[in-house]
């Protein structure tokens, strides 16, 4: 279940002052939106030099990430009703794929929130894995499904926060049969999240052993840290249509 998006405005969107999720270039703090698509990213003062015509949105400090998919959005496996899509932007998740939690077409599809499973058992395994919130009230709001892999649970299962953010975004992709890298990488259909700025890390899937950073040069995209709730979606973007906005009403984000 996804909206059929209108046509890409043909003036060319220039996002700046961002925390992009991209794993070409964690660095990147601008990203170009050009006709649906991820046109180009890197850093500010180069889009500036390069992209000088483009409409420029000022984002200062928000995360752009790749939006989520509902891989089970109804506690019955039916379609959901066409009102829930309309919430389901506000929360940054872009698409449902119905059905029931379990293996489905190569995919195993977990509702976290509602039952836990070894998470790092299956994806030693190699287990593609889609998460979805079931219907469940508690469970609506997508980094609910993260924590619940990441930071939930028996430690000896946890998973990294990147691991289950991928589940949570990529693994709902395949599912539906529309392949994604992952990360807002050039070529990439222009579908994302812009977050309100939050303190984001990079977290390893053992907590005895990792460390906790907030250093780009890691080369590691950086995530919200979830041990303090989750951020909220600013403005929600289907292949260069805006379906959910906060943005406007912020001064000094539109230029």
């Amino acid at each position: 279940m996804a909206l059929t998006p209108a046509p890409a405005p043909s003036a060319p969107v220039l996002y700046t002052g961002i925390v992009l999720y991209s794993t070409q270039d964690p660095e990147a703090s601008a990203m170009l939106v050009d006709g649906g698509t991820v046109a180009w990213i890197g850093p500010e003062d180069s889009a500036l030099v390069l992209h000088r015509s483009a409409r420029r949105v000022n984002a200062d400090g928000c995360l752009v990430t790749p939006s989520f998919v509902d891989a089970a959005p109804t506690a019955d496996g039916s379609e959901p009703p066409s009102a829930w899509l309309a919430e389901a932007y506000g929360r940054g998740i872009t698409q449902a794929v119905p059905g029931m939690p379990g293996l489905r077409d190569g995919v195993t599809v977990l509702a976290p929130c509602s039952e836990g499973a070894d998470y790092l058992d299956l994806t030693r395994e190699g287990t593609a894995l889609a998460l979805g919130s079931r219907g469940q009230e508690d469970a609506a709001d997508p980094w609910s499904w993260v924590r619940a892999l990441a930071h939930e649970g028996p430690v000896e299962q946890r998973i990294s926060d990147r691991a289950a953010f991928l589940a949570a975004t990529r693994g709902g992709r395949r599912l539906a049969g529309t392949p994604h890298p992952g990360s807002l990488n050039p070529g990439a259909e222009a579908t994302f999240v812009v977050w309100e700025p939050w303190d984001l890390t990079v977290r390893g899937q053992d907590e005895r052993i990792q460390t906790w950073s907030t250093d780009p040069r890691s080369r590691t995209p950086l995530l919200p840290d979830l041990t303090t709730g989750s951020p909220r979606a600013l403005r929600t973007v289907v292949a260069g249509q805006i379906v959910h906005d906060l943005l406007g009403d912020q001064p000094g984000m539109e230029a």
